[in-house]
């Protein structure tokens, strides 16, 4: 019998989609492939597991020797605001800044450049599942850098001294998670925009480069200048750390409310968003 005259039942069966299972595989996969690059885990491990570690020991010989820490630093709030993020001493956006880039440049950008991303929307996915895949990868690398051990010393603190610790810092825990949530958010998306926007990963790293690192320096050139704090909001640096000092409790010596920081990160996580959006869903149409 000719081929074209046999009939064919059509499948009577029911699709369960779980929407959960798009992003997941593809977090796991790049998570998976991260894994696999020694360089990446070198760079990406040590100097975030040195700083940790130095912060830990801070609060040790703070508990065991009360007169040796204390000298250098006081644990408090902004301990761990300063522990998360920080302008000074130790800037924390260049230990941020080698976790995305080594882990999130080529994220996209890779796709673009094996067009790869037609043959991820031939499945039963969405942009943001692709999104979310992509993000996450991000957020568990910053979240091991920020979050987790920044719980871990607040859970360190709170076992070496006394009580009256824990009393007064009830809340703390909530600001560490929040904050984390914060730097994560604003970091991955920023990263992951300058990876949509070219096929080349050391484009993508020179972009996030130039706005991570060009910002502030923008923010110091003008502040002599102008003589002003307010210069701060062209600064993602001063951005994050003006509304870490507020959500930790801690005085500023910014001269602009934090509503107005957390207003100008929104507006750059929307922005984020709008240019990602429209780039996976330029190859989503196309498929």
């Amino acid at each position: 019998m000719p081929i074209h005259t046999q009939d064919y039942r059509h499948w009577e069966g029911t699709f369960i989609r779980r929407n959960y299972r798009g992003w997941w595989v593809i977090a796991k996969a790049e998570l998976r492939l991260l894994a696999q690059r020694k360089i990446v885990r070198l760079i990406v491990a040590i100097p975030p597991i040195i700083y940790v570690l130095t912060y830990g020991i801070l609060i040790y010989v703070d508990n065991i020797l009360p007169e040796g820490a204390s000298i250098f630093i006081e644990i408090d709030s902004g301990f761990f605001q300063k522990f998360l993020f920080s302008i000074s001493p130790f800037p924390t956006g260049f230990l941020i800044a080698l976790v995305v880039i080594f882990g999130g440049s080529g994220l996209i950008s890779n796709d673009l450049k094996h067009n790869v991303l037609s043959l991820y929307f031939s499945k039963p996915i969405t942009w943001m599942d692709y999104l979310i895949g992509k993000f996450i990868v991000i957020g568990v690398l910053l979240g091991c850098m920020t979050l987790i051990p920044g719980l871990l010393l607040y859970l360190e603190q709170a076992l070496l001294t006394d009580t009256q610790f824990f009393r007064e810092n009830l809340l703390l825990p909530l600001s560490i998670i929040l904050y984390s949530f914060i730097i994560i958010v604003t970091t991955g998306l920023l990263m992951l925009l300058f990876s949509s926007l070219t096929k080349n990963s050391r484009y993508a790293t020179i972009g996030f480069c130039a706005v991570w690192f060009g910002l502030p320096v923008v923010h110091v050139i003008l502040s002599e200048i102008l003589s002003s704090s307010k210069v701060a909001l062209v600064s993602i640096w001063a951005n994050l750390d003006r509304l870490g000092m507020a959500l930790f409790g801690m005085e500023s010596g910014y001269d602009i409310h934090w509503l107005w920081t957390l207003a100008i990160l929104l507006g750059l996580l929307s922005i984020c968003i709008f240019i990602l959006r429209q780039r996976i869903r330029a190859v989503e149409i196309v498929k």
